[in-house]
Parts: C-alpha cells; sequence; structure tokens
C-alpha cells in the first residue's frame, strides 16, 4: 500500500505525522518526552543530534548545542 493511502487512513496531516515521528526519534535516542517534544517543537537537525549523542554527547549538553 502506498504512503499516501496509508496517510488517509491515519486521518492526521502530514506535518502532524512528521511531528510524531521527529518526537519518536529523540526518545529513541534517549531523550525525555517533554525534551523530546521541545526538540521536536524547535527548527532542530535531528542528524546533528544523532551524531552528537553518537559521539557521548550528555543529552542536556545536546539540548544546549542544538536550541
Amino acid at each position: 500500500m502506498g504512503e499516501q493511502a496509508a496517510a488517509k487512513r491515519t486521518g492526521l496531516p502530514e506535518e502532524a505525522k512528521v511531528r510524531r515521528w521527529r518526537r519518536s526519534q529523540f526518545i529513541a535516542l534517549g531523550f525525555s518526552p517533554g525534551d523530546a517534544s521541545t526538540l521536536t517543537k524547535a527548527p532542530v537537525d535531528l542528524g546533528e543530534v544523532r551524531r552528537l549523542v553518537g559521539a557521548g554527547c550528555p543529552h542536556d549538553v545536546v539540548r544546549r548545542i542544538v536550541l
């Protein structure tokens, strides 16, 4: 089934789906749900966050760097 058909089934606008996915990615990286929401709402580069976390940067430092 195509992505458009799946999108229509969920009833969520595309932007909401992207926000939900981004939030889940931040949570998977170890951020708290609250921090994940904050990061999702900001124009934060998810790839940059992944690189920083992968390099061992503490989550509180990552937040200060990207926000």
